[in-house]
């Protein structure tokens, strides 16, 4: 296969051709290279296929939310190649079965490289670590993700247990007993009298975290940050040379308390959306180093389960088909480079989590790309939206960036209807 087109990615950028061979990518060139042409994107942009490190496709357990298929055709609509999926399934995946169960339903959909996260503790319960030895070789991490041990010994010996099989630790940061509310607390959620969850239900197990991290070597990685503290704190952390990594979801960098003034329950999610100043920090900590990646915390829920009001509604935004179309919302409002963007998406959460051939449009590279068209726009809507989850706020507008073509290891795995 030889593809025409824009290219943009960490090793090649600009007008070129790619040559595909056997599922990989065996050369970029400039020059035509001999051969009929298959694929001809000349006037789209062609990236490599993006990395989401942190979602959830509800499969086993919570069928009527999403499944493995639907979240895979989900992901190949948002040009998404590789996922890692959470353990917060019914059970939990603290087994090789339920891994295993997991791995070869996405294997036989064939859609997109699923990539497990196994339990820290059995049945996520906070309170007995799983066997890290046997499961290290099956999952890409360890995550309670949903929660995390509140037993600080727990914690401890899970990340020194993580250290020893080479894993990292995915952290979802919240000191439980503090939260509980449905948005930020603050001066918006006393205006609109919503419970609020304070900022130190983050930043308190974020700073466990960083110096739990530098106290076992352990690589802990800090999900979906969302405050100022915890961008300062990791900061720091970094600077002292503990081994730790943050992500934040592209809905904390465009959405923030003052939205909720509609008492949306699509807009309730955990940890709650940012105060402004906790957004410029997140911009900041992007911008600089201390945040590698953006994930989608991709969270779909059915729509009996979300249309209510905001205090009793569950927490979560389906965003995995929105990831691609927020770059460039990103890029706009805060007048960044959309490829400093597309890295964090890309080669960044390859090279962090040691997933090689992934990432970048190179020779030898798997050819996992997308070709996309920046100056469409798509309609966000219940028929639009592929995953089970409709859950988004941004149902009903208009996104830029219209995937036209995904294509993951060599093959066309979505190709836009009306082309």
């Amino acid at each position: 296969m030889i593809i025409k087109g824009e290219i943009l990615s960490k090793s090649f950028k600009g007008r070129g051709y790619i040559i595909i061979k056997d599922g990989l990518i065996k050369r970029v060139q400039r020059e035509k290279p001999g051969g009929a042409v298959d694929i001809d994107a000349e006037d789209k942009l062609v990236i490599p296929g993006l990395i989401d490190m942190h979602a959830h496709f509800r499969e086993p357990g919570y069928e009527h939310r999403e499944t493995i298929e639907s979240g895979s055709r989900a992901a190949v609509h948002g040009g998404v190649t590789t996922v890692a999926l959470m353990p917060n399934t019914n059970p939990a995946m603290d087994n090789i079965e339920v891994i295993g169960y997991v791995k070869e339903k996405a294997r036989e959909i064939g859609l997109v490289d699923v990539l497990p996260i196994g339990a820290i503790t059995k049945g996520r319960e906070g309170k007995e670590i799983t066997d890290f030895g046997k499961l290290a070789e099956h999952v890409v991490g360890f995550s309670d993700d949903g929660t995390t041990p509140q037993s600080f010994g727990v914690f401890l010996e899970a990340a020194r247990y993580a250290k020893k099989v080479n894993k990292p630790i995915l952290d979802h940061a919240e000191i439980g007993e503090l939260s509980g509310g449905s948005m930020r607390e603050g001066k918006f959620s006393r205006l609109y009298g919503i419970s609020g969850i304070p900022d130190i239900a983050e930043s308190i197990a974020v700073a466990r975290d960083v110096e739990v991290a530098r106290y076992t070597g352990a690589h802990i990685h800090i999900q979906h940050l969302s405050t100022k503290s915890s961008v300062d704190i990791v900061r720091e952390g970094k600077k002292k040379g503990a081994p730790v990594s943050a992500e934040v979801t592209h809905h904390h960098l465009l959405f923030k308390d003052e939205d909720l003034k509609d008492r949306s329950p699509f807009k309730k999610v955990n940890p709650p959306l940012p105060r402004e100043e906790d957004q410029e920090e997140l911009i900041r900590g992007l911008l600089d180093g201390t945040i590698d990646i953006i994930v989608t915390d991709h969270a779909p829920y059915s729509l009996e389960e979300k249309n209510v009001d905001i205090e009793e509604a569950p927490f979560g935004i389906s965003g995995i088909e929105t990831l691609l179309s927020s770059l460039f919302l990103i890029a706009e409002k805060y007048e960044i480079n959309f490829e400093v963007l597309l890295e964090k998406v890309t080669c960044n959460p390859a090279n962090l989590f040691n997933l090689p051939l992934r990432g970048d449009i190179s020779e030898g590279y798997r050819a996992d790309l997308v070709i996309l068209d920046p100056d469409k726009e798509w309609r966000v809507t219940e028929r639009s939206l592929f995953s089970k989850g409709k859950n988004t706020p941004f149902l009903g507008r208009k996104l830029p960036g219209v995937v036209e073509m995904t294509i993951k290891g060599g093959r066309i795995v979505y190709w836009r209807d009306d082309l």
